[in-house]
């Protein structure tokens, strides 16, 4: 790659099927790889090649933000197979850009290796569902699934509010509505406060960022509206921690019990090595049971993973799930150790799955 173009850097981060493009000048351009980081091979990037890409991408609202703010969020349609989801932003004051890799076509289960209950969970009519994680542990890809499913399988009014829009759904039994953020609506806020008017059945909010989000998310819900959000967190009780502690502190009570009435699953996500390449989900889902409902009731957050390991409703903790995994022979026993939340535990469980299949002549 002797001489560099935004187009040649996407096509390459688009055949090696990278999930993340890096790019910012003195260095080469780096890709993210099944995990994996890794230097694009050609010379470090120059002000002048970063100023190029930046004018390549940026529209007027965008470049006015990015002038405004120092950093600006879009959308990039590369070609009928690929978008990006781009974070323009200044380093040393010239541009540098982060891009993440969305998928044009909507992604099944099936192709993402999510638990059935996940397609379960879909299914439901109305209440809360919260799909929570770290940076790049699948959230938007996982809730992507979900909708598509809803999409062609049931008759309903989907409004998305993203910032920006990712995959795209057009609409098929449902009618689909997608509102992004600085091009649609001047804010979050201004969106929220106006889609229930707009007669949504599934609303997705992109992120549950402050108090008034919450607010929305739970009216929605205890209105009938089945309404999808991310958070970030890192497992299950952590998630529940980060609501309650956005709550107004007057009305603790009230939106407590909100919370509780109409919280119907909880997904936190890891993203493990596969043995054969590539990577595969660890779920922690929680379901609103009678017994969860009640610990929120109570603000009794700190015994939700206990409840959680009981596998009421199908429920299941990281650790549950990463046996499976290493059961099915998807995931090493470093990986399966490594993502653990209690590994010591865990190692005495797979030490008990390979004595086992020691003596069934399966392993030597």
């Amino acid at each position: 790659m002797a001489e560099l173009s935004l187009r040649r850097l996407l096509q390459t981060a688009v055949h090696l099927d990278a999930s993340d493009v890096h790019i910012q000048h003195g260095s080469p351009p780096m890709l993210r790889v099944n995990g994996v980081v890794r230097y694009v091979d050609c010379p470090p990037l120059t002000p002048a090649q970063l100023n190029a890409f930046a004018r390549e991408m940026l529209d007027e609202y965008s470049a006015g933000l990015l002038n405004q703010e120092g950093s600006c969020d879009l959308s990039y349609d590369f070609s009928s197979s690929a978008r990006f989801r781009v974070n323009v932003f200044y380093q040393n004051d010239v541009p540098a850009l982060a891009l993440r890799r969305v998928h044009a076509r909507i992604p099944s289960f099936e192709e993402l290796n999510l638990p059935p209950l996940v397609r379960d969970i879909a299914c439901t009519d109305r209440g809360l569902v919260l799909v929570t994680g770290t940076t790049s542990s699948g959230k938007s890809t996982a809730i992507a699934a979900m909708l598509g499913y809803i999409n062609h399988n049931f008759d309903r009014r989907i409004i998305t509010i993203e910032d920006p829009v990712e995959f795209v759904h057009v609409s098929d039994r449902c009618l689909v509505a997608q509102i992004e953020v600085g091009r649609d609506t001047r804010s979050y806020e201004d969106a929220i406060r106006h889609v229930l008017r707009q007669d949504p059945d599934v609303l997705m909010v992109g992120e549950m960022r402050d108090l008034a989000s919450v607010r929305v998310a739970l009216r929605a819900a205890d209105t009938g509206h089945l309404v999808f959000a991310t958070v970030h967190a890192t497992n299950v009780q952590q998630t529940v921690e980060r609501i309650i502690a956005m709550f107004d502190p007057a009305q603790h009570n009230l939106l407590l019990t909100q919370l509780a009435l109409n919280i119907r699953a909880v997904i936190a996500l890891r993203l493990a090595q596969a043995r054969g390449g590539g990577r595969v989900p660890v779920c922690e889902i929680m379901r609103g049971t009678g017994t969860i409902r009640k610990l929120i009731l109570e603000n009794r957050v700190t015994a939700i993973p206990q409840a959680v390991t009981n596998r009421d409703q199908g429920m299941q903790s990281f650790d549950q799930h990463l046996e499976e995994l290493y059961r099915a022979r998807n995931i090493s026993a470093d990986e399966t150790l490594k993502l653990a939340t209690n590994p010591d535990a865990l190692t005495m469980a797979l030490r008990g799955v390979k004595t086992r299949e020691m003596e069934q002549g399966l392993v030597r």
